[in-house]
């Protein structure tokens, strides 16, 4: 009986993906020099965006939710206060401040600023240049912007690759077909 219960605790254990473990070992690895990365452009960019600059690491975290794995991607989250939390952008605002945040950080990563950093640019299989990181996305969520940033991979330029060609296909099927009134049925 002994044996059984054992056979049976041991096919109980869940299997762990080694993909997804070995993304949660970089993700740790990635995290201390991504946070640097993003608090030093913060700091440059903070008062451009209408965000207050960061004084210390700690201000641009989230606790507990530092990254997110998703599509074998790893997200990494920071956030910045806004300086006036009774201003609402709008999409085209937040688009401006993730290419201007982009600008910066890639010209802080020229620079030299982060030696630990081991890639400058990336090239995808479609011949798309990359930033050794890439700023996904900045959201305003009341009173902070939350920013997403993404080390450069051919797994991220996939997925930018994928979200492309969804929006093209949406695009293509939103279009309404030329009609000729000319011609009687």
């Amino acid at each position: 009986m002994d044996k059984k219960k054992a056979e049976s605790a041991v096919q109980d254990v869940p299997t762990v993906d080694p993909v997804l473990a070995e993304l949660q070992v970089q993700a740790e690895r990635g995290y201390p020099i991504m946070r640097n990365i993003m608090y030093q452009t913060a700091k440059t960019v903070a008062p451009d965006i209408g965000a207050v600059v960061p004084r210390i690491l700690q201000e641009i975290e989230i606790p507990g939710g530092h990254y997110i794995l998703a599509h074998n991607i790893c997200f990494y989250q920071y956030k910045l206060d806004k300086a006036d939390i009774r201003m609402q952008y709008q999409t085209a605002d937040l688009l401006e401040f993730k290419a201007l945040f982009q600008s910066v950080c890639a010209r802080l990563i020229g620079a030299g600023n982060f030696p630990t950093l081991q890639m400058q640019n990336y090239m995808d299989a479609y011949g798309n240049w990359y930033d050794a990181v890439c700023i996904d996305v900045i959201e305003d969520v009341g009173n902070t912007f939350i920013i997403q940033a993404v080390f450069a991979s051919p797994t991220y330029a996939e997925y930018l690759h994928q979200i492309q060609l969804n929006q093209q296909g949406a695009d293509n099927n939103n279009a309404v077909p030329d009609a000729n009134w000319s011609n009687p049925v």
